[in-house]
C-alpha cells in the first residue's frame, strides 16, 4: 500500500493560527452518531484530539509554548555559557550539546505536532521518515551527552589532580562525535531498511498511536537504542554515586581540619563545584520524572500487557506531553539555581527590546 493513500498534505497552519482561513476545524472520522474507537490505523480518534475535538486550539497553543520555550531557554543556556567565563568549563561542552539536542527534539516534535492538529490528518511520508530518524537519534545524543557530562563531574570531583590531563578539548571533541554517530546510526539503519523495503513493509515506520505522538524505530534497531541507553545511564549512575560518596567525605574530612582561612577557602570553593553537581543531579531527576511514564506506558503496549484503547490513547498523548517538557526544564532549573543564567537572560532581553524599538522608529 502506497504511503500517499494514507498520509495527506496539511493544511496551511499560519492561516488558520491567525483565522484568516474558512476552513472548518476537522474532526475525527465517524461511521456511526458516535466518534469511531482508537486504533493503530486510525490516529485521528486516538488520544486527546480523538476524545475532545474542540480541545484543538489548545493543544496547539500548548505545543506552541512548548517549541517556543525550549527555543528561548535553550538559546539563553547557549549564550550564557558562550559569553561567561565561569560556565567556560570543559565539560560544559557536553551541557551546550544537551541544549542543542533539547532544541532539535522540540524542532521535530512540535512542527509535526501543531500541523497535525490543524489538518487533522497524520503526518505526511516524508516527514514521518525525518522524525523516524530525527527523535529517537536527538533522545540517543541528549542522553550521551549526559553521560559525558556526568563523567567529567567525576573526574573533576573524584580525580582533580588528573583532570586537566584526562579530560582535554580533543578528547572532549572525539567523544561528542562518536556520541553523534552512535545516537544516529542505528535509527538510520532503520528508515533505509524500511524505506527501501517499500510496499505493506514502509507503512510500519508511520504508525503513530496519535495525531501528537511521533514516529519511531522498531525491531532491531529499537532494541539496539534501548541498550545503549541502559549502558549511559548506567554509566551516569556509577558518576553520581561516585560523585556523591566523595562529596561526602570530602565534607567530614574539612569538618575535622583545624580552622583556618585556607580550609575555610577550600570549603567555599568545593561547595561551588558541588553547586554544579547538585544542579546536574536535579535536571536528571526532573528527567527521569518524565521520560518514566512514557517509558512504562510504551514498555507496556510493546509487551501487550495494555491494549491500546481510548483512555489509554489519552494517558498515552499526556504524557508524551509532560515528557517534552524535558526540553527545556534544564533551562528552567538553571534560571534558579544561577545568576550567572538570569543575567545573560536579563542581558537577551535588553538587546531583543533595543532591536524591536530600533525597527519601530525606523
Amino acid at each position: 500500500m502506497n504511503m500517499t493513500e494514507v498520509f495527506t498534505e496539511a493544511t496551511n497552519v499560519t492561516a488558520w493560527f491567525f483565522w484568516t482561513t474558512d476552513t472548518p476545524v476537522p474532526v475525527p472520522t465517524s461511521t456511526s452518531g458516535v466518534l469511531a474507537a482508537c486504533t493503530l490505523t486510525a490516529p485521528t480518534r486516538c488520544g486527546i484530539y480523538g476524545a475532545a475535538p474542540s480541545l484543538q486550539p489548545l493543544l496547539i497553543v500548548i505545543w506552541l509554548g512548548f517549541l517556543l520555550w525550549s527555543l528561548f531557554g535553550n538559546g539563553c543556556l547557549l549564550a550564557a555559557m558562550g559569553t561567561t567565563m565561569d560556565m567556560e568549563e570543559r565539560g560544559n561542552y557536553f551541557l551546550a550539546g544537551m541544549a542543542v539536542a533539547d532544541i532539535l527534539l522540540a524542532v521535530v516534535h512540535a512542527p509535526a505536532s501543531i500541523s497535525s492538529l490543524v489538518s487533522g490528518e497524520p503526518m505526511t511520508e516524508g516527514w514521518c521518515k525525518l522524525q523516524a530518524f530525527l527523535s529517537p537519534g536527538a533522545f540517543n545524543l541528549s542522553m550521551s551527552f549526559m553521560t559525558g557530562l556526568w563523567y567529567c563531574r567525576y573526574r573533576y570531583i573524584v580525580h582533580p589532580l588528573t583532570y586537566q590531563a584526562t579530560v582535554t578539548s580533543r578528547r572532549i571533541a572525539v567523544a561528542m562525535a562518536t556520541s553523534v554517530v552512535v545516537s544516529f546510526l542505528p535509527p538510520a539503519i532503520y528508515v533505509l531498511r524500511h524505506s527501501s523495503g517499500g510496499g505493506a513493509t514502509s507503512l510500519s515506520l508511520a504508525r503513530p498511536t496519535g495525531l501528537t505522538i511521533p514516529c519511531n524505530v522498531g525491531g532491531l534497531e529499537r532494541l539496539v537504542n534501548l541498550v545503549i541507553d541502559i549502558l549511559q545511564f548506567g554509566v551516569c549512575t556509577f558518576c553520581i554515586v561516585r560523585v556523591l560518596f566523595e562529596a561526602r567525605k570530602h565534607r567530614v574530612q574539612i569538618a575535622n581540619q583545624v580552622p583556618a582561612i585556607a580550609w575555610a577557602e577550600q570549603a567555599n570553593a568545593w561547595k561551588a563545584q558541588m553547586k554544579i553537581v547538585y544542579t546536574h543531579l536535579i535536571t536528571v531527576g526532573v528527567n527521569c520524572l518524565t521520560w518514566l511514564p512514557i517509558l512504562a506506558i510504551g514498555s507496556m503496549l510493546a509487551a501487550g500487557t495494555l491494549i491500546l484503547n481510548d483512555s489509554v490513547s489519552i494517558w498515552l498523548e499526556v504524557f508524551w506531553m509532560v515528557n517534552q517538557t524535558s526540553t527545556f526544564s534544564d533551562s528552567v532549573v538553571f534560571a534558579f539555581r544561577y545568576e550567572i543564567y538570569r543575567k545573560a537572560l536579563r542581558q537577551l532581553v535588553r538587546k531583543i527590546r533595543q532591536i524591536i524599538e530600533e525597527y519601530q522608529y525606523d
